[in-house]
C-alpha cells in the first residue's frame, strides 16, 4: 500500500508530535512492506523548508514556505495536499485535525474522489489553544476545524483513552475510533543503581502536566526528607515555567536542590535519563491532561528510568503500580512525595521497577506492534 503521513511539524524540529509519532510510525509501516512518504511543514525549523530526503525507507518532504500567518498556512497546507496527491497514495494519515496538516486533511477531504483520509489525534486541540491563550476567534476556528475533520475522516487514530470516548461520541461510531498510544522504537536494558541512596531526580516536563507551585510543593517536601537530593529539570514550558520554579527555589532557599538542564538534544537524551536515579512526574488532574500520551514518561520507561507519577489519564495506563513504576493517587500530591523518598532510598526497590519499565514497553509499546492499530483503522 501507498501511505501518505501528513506531519504538523518539522519532522526533527522541537515539537514533538512528528519525530515522536509520525515518524516512528512511518518506519514500522515501511518495514511492514508499505511504501511511505512524510509531508510536514516546518514552522519551526523554517531553515529545512523545501528539503526533500529518506530516512532509511521512508521518503520524507519539507514542503515550501513562504511566510508565517494564516495565509501563508492555508498556502503551506495546498502544497502539502499536493505534495501528497502526487504521490499517488493509497490512504492518506494526517497527523492532527488542526495547524497544516489538519487543514491539508480538510482539502483533501473536501476534494471528491479523494484518497480514504485517516486522521490522528494526538491531543485536546480546542483544550491547547485555550491553555496558549489564543484569542477567542482562533480559539473557536480551533474547536470547529477539530469536530469538522474528525468527523469526516474515514477513521481516527487517538492516543488517549480519554480522546477515545470523546471522538466515538462525536462520530457516533466507536468502531472507527482507534486507541495507538505513543510508543518507542526501542529501548534500553534499565542501568544498575550506582548508590544504595540515590539522590538524582529528573523532571521531564513541558509544564503543561503541572505548574511550578505543584511541582515545589512535592519537591519541598521531598528535600525536606532528604537534603542531599538534587531536582534536574530537563525542558521548558510554554510560558517559561521552568524560570518561575527556580524563583520559588531561591525564596525558600532552596535553589542549591533545582539545576536546570534545559531542553535536551536527541544526542544527549539517553545519557541523561539514564543518570537519573529517579523520575519524579506530578500530574494536575485536568482534562487536558487526560487527553494526552505523555511521550517523556515513554522514553522514561523505555531507557529504564524509575518514575513516580499519579494516576491520571494515560499515566495510569503506562505504569502499574508496583511492576513498571509507583502511582501516587491523582491529587495526592504528598503521598507523591513520600513515594519519591521511599524510593530514593530502596535501590533494589528502583532497580526493579526500572526492570519492570522497560519490560512493558517491550510488551504494549514498541512502535512495530502498535503499527498493526493503525492497520486496523487504514483496511477497516
Amino acid at each position: 500500500m501507498r501511505i501518505a503521513l501528513l506531519a504538523p511539524f518539522a519532522v526533527y524540529g522541537p515539537k514533538g508530535t512528528a519525530r515522536w509519532r509520525t515518524l516512528p510510525l512511518a518506519r514500522a509501516l515501511a518495514a511492514a512492506g508499505h511504501c511511505v512518504i512524510v509531508v510536514a511543514p516546518p514552522y519551526d525549523r523554517p531553515e529545512h523548508a523545501g528539503r526533500r530526503w529518506r530516512e532509511g525507507e521512508v521518503e520524507v518532504l519539507h514542503v515550501p514556505l513562504a511566510g508565517a500567518g494564516l495565509p501563508h498556512l492555508a498556502q503551506a497546507a495546498g502544497r502539502m495536499a499536493q505534495a501528497a496527491l502526487a504521490f499517488r497514495p493509497d490512504l492518506v494519515h494526517a497527523f492532527k485535525p488542526v495547524a497544516a496538516s489538519g487543514l491539508a486533511a480538510a482539502l483533501l477531504l473536501a476534494r471528491p474522489g479523494g484518497p480514504p483520509m485517516v486522521v490522528d489525534a494526538d491531543d485536546w486541540e480546542a483544550g491547547w489553544a485555550a491553555a496558549q491563550g489564543l484569542p477567542a476567534p482562533l480559539r473557536w476556528l480551533t474547536a470547529w476545524q477539530e469536530r469538522w475533520v474528525l468527523r469526516r475522516a474515514k477513521a481516527v487514530t487517538v492516543a488517549s483513552r480519554w480522546l477515545q470516548r470523546r471522538w466515538a461520541a462525536l462520530r457516533g461510531d466507536k468502531a472507527t475510533v482507534f486507541y495507538l498510544p505513543n510508543g518507542a522504537e526501542t529501548t534500553l536494558p534499565p542501568p544498575p543503581p550506582t548508590r544504595a541512596a540515590g539522590g538524582r531526580v529528573l523532571l521531564y516536563t513541558r509544564f503543561v502536566e503541572h505548574s511550578p507551585e505543584k511541582v515545589w510543593a512535592v519537591w519541598r517536601r521531598v528535600a525536606a526528607a532528604r537534603p542531599d537530593a538534587r531536582l534536574w529539570v530537563a525542558g521548558r514550558g510554554l510560558h517559561r515555567e521552568e524560570a518561575t520554579l527556580l524563583r520559588i527555589a531561591e525564596a525558600d532557599g532552596l535553589a542549591h536542590t533545582v539545576r536546570m538542564l534545559g531542553w535536551l538534544p536527541a544526542i544527549s537524551r539517553w545519557g541523561v535519563l539514564a543518570a537519573a536515579d529517579l523520575a519524579l512526574l506530578p500530574v494536575a488532574d485536568t482534562p487536558l491532561v487526560r487527553a494526552k500520551s505523555p511521550m517523556r514518561l515513554v522514553d522514561l520507561l523505555a531507557a529504564g528510568v524509575c518514575v513516580v507519577t499519579q494516576g491520571v489519564g494515560e499515566y495510569a495506563e503506562y505504569v502499574e503500580h508496583g511492576c513498571s513504576g509507583w502511582l501516587a493517587p491523582a491529587g495526592d500530591d504528598a503521598a507523591l512525595a513520600d513515594g519519591a523518598v521511599q524510593l530514593l532510598a530502596d535501590a533494589t526497590l528502583r532497580s526493579r521497577l526500572a526492570a519492570g519499565a522497560v519490560q512493558r514497553v517491550q510488551e504494549r509499546y514498541l512502535w512495530r506492534d502498535l503499527v498493526q492499530v493503525a492497520w486496523q483503522a487504514y483496511s477497516g
